[in-house]
């Protein structure tokens, strides 16, 4: 068995420690944690996952030279096919696809802007601001759906309360604040909010910023909450982590 994970909005902001852990195959992307651009995967495969690859390795005919694999159960889909990316990344350069270089640059910006903030510091601020959003919607006398002892930093599912529409108050944070949170999907579509503290959004001020305005959209939707509860819980958490300001540690 190989072990692939999903890492999009968990790199930058989660620990991730895929050789320790064991996992074979992973992939990110820069648009959440990293504060990227959308539009490019990070990917990372262990040695035990290329030997995988290796046994349906196939160069395509246009581009084959003698002595090239020809494997008797290729990838069939170019688009999918990993052991032709490896080849296009490794020394040779077999052609595969035609790189946006921009992202590339986008993903090298990214990598630099975290390793010079700290790996590790990125991941505490990440936690910090998961801690404080999650402090404020519960002050809120809002719900938090799920197991709190495995959630993730950067995201918080808000149960949306029952005499509300979870749509129409979405809508209101954004034509009234500019702020946008997350529905959700399938069965928790209209259930759940999906509040995200990630990338340039995981600071304090973006924090209290968005509990403000989330207890604004929700007692001009009806629903009544306690006057700044969420504000000061927010404020609680960061003041207890040691944090003067936005996004700096004391």
């Amino acid at each position: 068995m190989l072990f692939y994970t999903d890492a999009t909005a968990t790199v930058g902001g989660n620990p991730l420690e895929v050789d320790a852990w064991g996992i074979d195959a992973v992939s990110a992307g820069l648009q959440k944690c990293l504060g990227g651009p959308s539009g490019s995967a990070p990917l990372t495969v262990s040695p035990r996952a290329v030997a995988v690859l290796d046994q349906r390795r196939s160069v395509e005919a246009g581009i084959r030279e003698p002595g090239d694999e020809v494997a008797d159960e290729p990838i069939r889909s170019n688009y999918l096919d990993l052991a032709m990316i490896l080849d296009y990344w490794g020394p040779r350069r077999l052609n595969h696809h035609t790189e946006a270089a921009s992202m590339l640059y986008a993903a090298n910006e990214c990598a630099r802007i975290l390793l010079e903030e700290g790996r590790d510091a990125v991941v505490a601020r990440h936690e910090t601001a998961g801690r404080a959003m999650t402090a404020g919607v519960q002050a809120l006398g809002l719900g938090v759906f799920g197991d709190l002892g495995h959630k993730m930093h950067n995201v918080v599912a808000v149960e949306i309360p029952s005499d509300v529409v979870g749509d129409q108050v979405r809508a209101a944070m954004l034509d009234d604040h500019g702020i946008e949170i997350g529905t959700s999907f399938g069965p928790l579509h209209g259930r759940v909010w999906r509040i995200g503290t990630m990338g340039y959004n995981a600071r304090k001020d973006t924090v209290v910023t968005t509990l403000a305005a989330l207890e604004h959209a929700l007692r001009r939707a009806g629903h009544a909450v306690p006057s700044g509860g969420g504000v000061d819980a927010a404020l609680d958490v960061y003041a207890g982590a040691g944090v003067v300001a936005a996004g700096v540690s004391a």
